[in-house]
């Protein structure tokens, strides 16, 4: 089972995000702060990390940063979500796999996810 890790704030849009992807057979696991996440299990690596943007104490710029920058995730691809930036502006900063704009289409979503993890 293929696992998604998903860092984003807003409860309603990572709940939705969980049911979804949960549904078509992912393990996922989300965390609401970047504070959550640095707390991970760092032993378990997943197939894929999905970022807000801005996050409370953070930024989702900053962790596709660091994982792209970690050894242990080479190769891991990381999608940026955001109603607030642009790709360009990513593209500059962290090098994300693809980026997806708020507020999204979930069948959309769902169909990059795949095309990135096949």
């Amino acid at each position: 089972m293929r696992k998604i890790y998903i860092v984003e704030d807003n409860e309603s849009i990572r709940e939705i995000l969980e049911i979804v992807l949960s549904s078509e057979n992912y393990e996922v696991k989300s965390f609401g702060t970047v504070g959550e996440f640095t707390g991970r299990d760092f032993t378990v690596i997943p197939d894929l990390y999905l970022f807000d943007v801005m996050l409370p104490d953070g930024s989702g710029i900053d962790l596709c940063q660091e994982i792209k920058n970690d050894q242990n995730n080479i190769g891991i691809p990381v999608i940026i979500m955001s109603a607030h930036a642009h790709l360009t502006q990513m593209k500059d900063l962290c090098q994300p796999d693809d980026f997806i704009i708020k507020p999204f289409d979930i069948d959309n979503v769902l169909k990059r996810i795949q095309d990135i993890l096949n």
